[in-house]
């Protein structure tokens, strides 16, 4: 008899066993708020300058490259937030020593965005622009340009920031993101689990599968935050959540100098 039940065990498909209750919402989230998750491409220009050589500045000249990152549609109007770090090096380039033949020097960069681009799910790309940004807590706020004539006829698909919720150690989570145009750019998502809870000095929630500038979500379909880079000056880095609501905060301010600028 066991040996029977062993072999309907092995013939039975994975696709007939009950899924758990955080793939279902896995799931539901990625067919419903995939169209959130976007790439955005800037063109920036890097300026350094060197300091500590006892002979004469060195000259270095200005670089130009494009940098890539994820981001989350958080506003249908257009508000997209990124981890600020992904689009602007400075911290990573700022203070580097380098040998030169006038000595050792410290370096210190200056990063400028010259140019915005959102690539929507359909692949759509859009100018934008950043309206705001907060280096301490690694957030950017791009504003796409919906007055343009690439953005004729779209409708944004925003993540709900006010829909939030906290979470508890070991708690499962939910990281929605999207592939890289080497895999076509598609929308992708991880199930992963609560690994820590910093309450000083603010909140910060480290979870295992969470993606730079995309957001996580509950069992429930609740979002938790937006994934940051939390950067302490010769500590090193670690990625973590910032809470929903803190993101919140600060894109209110962002959106309240999109209005002014009106």
């Amino acid at each position: 008899m066991a040996a029977g039940c062993a072999g309907m065990l092995w013939a039975c498909p994975a696709s007939g066993l009950a899924a758990e209750p955080v793939q279902l919402m896995a799931r539901k989230l990625y067919a419903e708020k995939q169209e959130s998750i976007v790439w955005v491409t800037a063109v920036i220009k890097v300026s350094l300058s060197a300091s500590g050589s006892a002979d004469a500045p060195i000259n270095i000249p200005d670089q130009e490259r494009t940098v890539e990152a994820l981001g989350t549609i958080i506003d249908p109007s257009g508000l997209v937030v990124v981890s600020h770090s992904q689009i602007d090096p400075t911290r990573e380039l700022s203070h580097r020593e380098i040998n030169t033949p006038n000595g050792r020097v410290s370096l210190e960069a200056t990063v400028t965005l010259k140019e915005i681009r959102v690539t929507l799910a359909d692949g759509t790309e859009i100018p934008a622009t950043q309206v705001m940004k907060d280096q301490d807590l690694d957030l950017s706020f791009i504003r796409i340009r919906m007055d343009s004539k690439e953005a004729g006829g779209v409708e944004l698909q925003a993540v709900d920031l006010k829909d939030h919720a906290m979470v508890e150690i070991s708690d499962e989570i939910i990281t929605l993101s999207r592939t890289s145009e080497l895999l076509s750019r598609v929308p992708s998502v991880a199930i992963g689990q609560v690994v820590s809870i910093t309450k000083r000095p603010r909140l910060f929630i480290q979870v295992s599968g969470d993606i730079l500038g995309c957001p996580s979500f509950n069992v429930e379909g609740k979002v938790i935050g937006v994934s940051v880079r939390r950067t302490m000056k010769d500590k090193g880095t670690a990625n973590v959540l910032l809470p929903a609501a803190d993101v919140l905060e600060i894109a209110d301010q962002a959106m309240a100098l999109k209005r002014d600028a009106q």
